[in-house]
């Protein structure tokens, strides 16, 4: 048994790095650091398994994260439990029936966007939530929603035949190009406020607008495929780790 084949934590590891982030900006008790990793992982494993559970009807292999993301609950301030219920609220209504929000266009993709930056947020408020905090989280969502919208994308055909109705199959590829664009680059006019109200420097402003430009310069000539989501996977990380060294800069 391939606990790491079981939990998928190939396809989410990388999100880690929101709560890398968030707590960075907030806090100098490093010792707690891998308290917090191992909670996101818990409750990461239990997002994907639980979605293979209702999507392949696998076994129950979440129970064992879920069971662990709650006793590591006694690790947190209320406001990080609060984050982490909602967390945990969505990744269940988007699976699990009868609401099965992975199936209502427009749902399905927020609560994909919301739940992986609610992550950001559960680093950040290892002291508090403030206004910063939730700027820094639109900002983190926009992006989220992108790759989302990207992913919805390439899967139309497959959850055409599925018969599942998400955000993608009901608008079609050229409406979520659109929306691609105004997320991308609302991404960049928030960057732009938290560099001009001094939170982030500019390696952090630079590699937005890096960011920003070039993938909007692939969704005019490219069309989205396969290859578009593995790119914007791949930068997004490596995007990551320089706003990671950007923060710990400042």
């Amino acid at each position: 048994m391939n606990l790491f084949e079981i939990y998928r934590v190939k396809d989410w590891y990388y999100y880690l790095g929101f709560i890398l982030i968030g707590f960075f900006l907030t806090s100098s008790f490093y010792s707690r650091l891998l308290i917090f990793l191992l909670f996101g992982s818990f409750l990461l494993a239990y997002a994907f398994s639980f979605n293979d559970f209702w999507d392949e009807g696998k076994k129950a292999y979440f129970l064992f994260p879920l069971l662990l993301s709650i006793l590591l609950f006694i690790s947190l301030n209320i406001m990080q439990i609060v984050l982490a219920s909602i967390f945990l609220f969505i990744v269940t209504v988007y699976s699990a029936k009868p609401l099965r929000l992975k199936s209502k266009p427009f749902f399905s993709s927020l609560c994909n966007g919301i739940g992986f930056s609610l992550l950001f947020l559960i680093g950040y408020c290892v002291i508090n939530l403030d206004l910063n905090g939730i700027i820094f989280f639109f900002f983190f969502l926009c992006f989220n929603m992108v790759s989302q919208f990207i992913h919805e994308a390439v899967d139309i055909d497959k959850d055409r035949e599925k018969r599942i109705l998400t955000t993608g199959v009901l608008l079609g590829k050229r409406k979520l190009k659109k929306l691609c664009y105004v997320f991308l680059w609302l991404s960049f006019f928030t960057c732009l406020y938290l560099f001009y109200i001094k939170i982030v420097n500019f390696l952090f402003l630079f590699t937005t607008i890096f960011f920003v430009i070039f993938f909007t310069n692939k969704l005019i000539k490219c069309k989205i495929d396969r290859n578009l989501r593995k790119n914007y996977k791949t930068f997004g990380i490596f995007a990551g780790f320089i706003y990671f060294f950007s923060i710990i800069l400042i």
